[in-house]
């Protein structure tokens, strides 16, 4: 039984994947009297490659972003692979999806719909002449009785892609403001375990000279958004008090805004992820978020420095 593997791939990501040019050949020996059919479809984006690398291996913002999601149970994820079980949408259609990073840059995408027909997706993050593009390739197999459903499942695979990816593009682009901004993430070299695991994967940029805010000007009870050396918060003072949540999400960061709070938490619109307030007195001592220390002296909010990298 030929394999068909690249053995090149070995040394490099410690696995290896089906070469693209022997696909159809692999297809067509599983499924007898085989129907095969091609699409393709390209987006450019203004974001850097490592960021549209990281996009594609975050799964757990889909249901957040994508309407055509649904929820989905992780069976696997290694590093250069996943597994997962996925709920089309409010139907009760379950698709069992593999990704798998099986070149730099690059990733097959593997569906099986119903049984009947199975959807190979090459996905490739290329250097454009804008900036970057997001190029994606699929065959379709099935057996030829079932070719009819081919030309429909093409346009709604090319409608899917451009969505998402309309969708996606924000994301890109927050990653890419935030970065000239001086911001750094622990997923810029991305994996599919870093890039699934919920945990602080922001770090925030140093403080370069110490800013303050006077507490009168911030409206009594109201939540305001506030941005400061070179981070933001969100503010909402209570006579001499003050809570505090981080305005860059502490994940991977989003921008959070006082219209994501629901009562006490703030809630990120990217993961869901929810952050409680912290609170700061005149007098308590101060507390660190966002990568800064923040105090309440003589009614003033002062932002400064922290002593250690400290991420919050």
């Amino acid at each position: 039984m030929p394999a068909f593997f690249d053995p090149d791939l070995i040394p490099e990501t410690d696995s290896s994947f089906i070469l693209e040019s022997r696909l159809d050949d692999a297809l067509r020996r599983l499924i007898p009297r085989a129907y095969i059919s091609k699409g393709d479809f390209n987006f450019p984006s203004e974001a850097e490659l490592r960021d549209l690398v990281w996009n594609h291996m975050d799964q757990n913002h889909r249901p957040s972003i994508h309407r055509t999601y649904g929820d989905a149970i992780r069976i696997h994820v290694g590093r250069h692979s996943s597994f997962s079980l996925t709920r089309f949408g409010r139907w009760p259609v379950l698709i069992p999806i593999f990704d798998g990073y099986f070149k730099p840059n690059g990733f097959y995408q593997v569906m099986v719909l119903f049984g009947l027909l199975a959807v190979m997706n090459v996905i490739e993050c290329k250097p454009d002449l804008h900036r970057t593009r997001m190029s994606i390739r699929w065959t379709i197999a099935s057996h030829r009785w079932l070719r009819f459903l081919h030309g429909p499942l093409h346009r709604r695979l090319f409608r899917l892609n451009d969505v998402q990816n309309r969708e996606d593009d924000p994301i890109r682009d927050r990653r890419v403001a935030l970065r000239a901004m001086g911001y750094r993430f622990k997923t810029d070299d991305p994996d599919f375990v870093n890039s699934n695991v919920i945990e602080n994967n922001t770090i925030y940029p140093a403080v370069a000279a110490p800013e303050s805010i006077a507490l009168d000007d911030l409206p009594d009870g109201q939540a305001t958004g506030v941005s400061i050396a070179s981070r933001a918060f969100i503010l909402r003072r209570y006579a001499r008090t003050v809570d505090v949540w981080p305005g860059v999400c502490p994940h991977e960061g989003a921008e959070l805004k006082p219209e994501h709070l629901r009562m006490r938490t703030v809630k990120c619109p990217w993961h869901g992820l929810e952050y409680a307030p912290r609170r700061l007195a005149e007098g308590q001592g101060g507390l660190t978020i966002c990568g800064a220390r923040l105090e309440l002296r003589n009614g003033r909010i002062e932002i400064g420095r922290v002593k250690t990298d400290v991420l919050a």
